[in-house]
């Protein structure tokens, strides 16, 4: 079979202009790179996103190592009309003129709220202007009470001592190894659980049961972050349909929200029953018992869920970092040890300790311990 002049024409006319494109590509990745030595590699049309996945399985690694090459801060852009496109830093000067010197010039904005609205509504994590500003008052409010303070203290004692060491004691004796990260994350959820909702999400049981609940709220953090991956022509249509990871977000949030929810419906109902909730000095409690103003269950809900996200992960990776460069730094721990032995050596014959028999520490020696508290700043 022949080929007439017009179809070798147009096989000529194809190659030319993939020719043409591939060598534009080519030229803009060498530009990209010569003008953008510092920050990672943008890609023509992607942007960032083939860089993201092929270094998803080092993600931290490699955005850690990615600040360091660009001195602290880079700009980043995503697909095209994806409208996705920053800074990313963690300069510390950068970091105090956002959140402090020019805060009102940074707010969330449509792209960052629209992402986060099915997992966090209206909370604090997803408010602009004076909605945030209304948060930030009752949360600065009631967490600086002295009501608050105590029991958020003795809730901490009460877990330490009550679960955590007791899971410690439990390794020790039978020689297993343990995930350190894990254990931190399932005290710092059922801590602010407690401490947000008055609730106790189980998950530091000595048998490190899988709560639903946290589960859900894991899987519901983790998929809205792809949402920032991919432009919203393609997780809008995922999320209409039903399908890909937008199903599965679907039904993590679901699960999230009617734990929230139905506290918030069981705290109210003991409300009307009650009348007072002047025995429960958790966040949602003090909230609901004010008498100055009257909250809806969702704006209720909405808060404790973005607590909780604040409270989770910041504590319990700062936890293992703190105990991981204190196993590289024997020295420090050595002087965090004298220091704690010092206080106790000052104790009264008297004092008491847990029914356990642990060594309970009182808000005053704590507030003695300065290099404990200096090394964990």
């Amino acid at each position: 079979m022949g080929f007439s002049s017009a179809m070798i024409l147009n096989w000529l006319h194809f190659w030319d202009v993939a020719l043409a494109l591939m060598g534009l590509f080519i030229f803009s990745c060498l530009l990209q790179r010569f003008t953008n030595k510092n920050g990672p590699m943008l890609w023509p049309v992607l942007g960032i996103a083939p860089s993201i996945f092929l270094n998803a399985h080092t993600i931290y690694d490699w955005v850690t190592m990615a600040l360091i090459k660009a001195g602290g801060t880079f700009h980043y852009k995503g697909v095209w009309f994806g409208g996705s496109h920053g800074i990313i830093t963690l300069d510390p000067s950068n970091i105090e003129y956002m959140l402090k010197t020019r805060f009102s010039n940074f707010p969330k904005g449509k792209y960052y709220r629209e992402r986060f609205h099915d997992l966090l509504g209206d909370g604090i994590f997803n408010a602009d202007n004076e909605l945030w500003k209304e948060q930030r008052r009752l949360a600065t409010s009631e967490m600086h009470s002295g009501r608050f303070v105590e029991y958020s203290f003795f809730s901490m004692q009460e877990l330490v001592h009550k679960k955590l060491l007791k899971l410690m004691e439990k390794v020790v004796v039978s020689g297993c190894s343990i995930d350190l990260h894990e254990v931190l994350l399932r005290f710092t959820f059922d801590n602010i659980c407690s401490v947000a909702l008055g609730a106790d999400s189980g998950c530091l049981e000595l048998d490190l049961p899988q709560s639903p609940f946290v589960k859900a709220f894991e899987e519901a953090t983790e998929l809205t972050m792809f949402r920032f991956m991919v432009p919203p022509f393609v997780w809008k249509p995922m999320k209409l349909f039903g399908i890909g990871f937008e199903k599965r977000l679907k039904e993590a949030t679901k699960i999230v929200h009617y734990f929230a929810e139905n506290t918030v419906k069981d705290r109210r109902g003991e409300l009307k029953r009650l009348g007072s909730l002047k025995d429960r000095f958790d966040l949602l409690s003090r909230l609901m018992d004010s008498e100055k103003q009257h909250f809806s269950d969702k704006f209720l809900s909405d808060f404790c869920i973005s607590f909780i996200l604040a409270g989770r992960d910041t504590s319990s990776v700062g936890l293992a970092w703190f105990f991981w460069l204190v196993q590289k730094h024997p020295e420090v721990e050595n002087k965090i040890l004298k220091e704690i032995n010092e206080i106790l050596g000052q104790r009264q014959c008297t004092e008491k300790e847990s029914p356990d028999g642990d060594t309970v520490f009182t808000v005053e020696e704590l507030k003695k311990m300065v290099y404990l508290q200096a090394v964990l700043s």
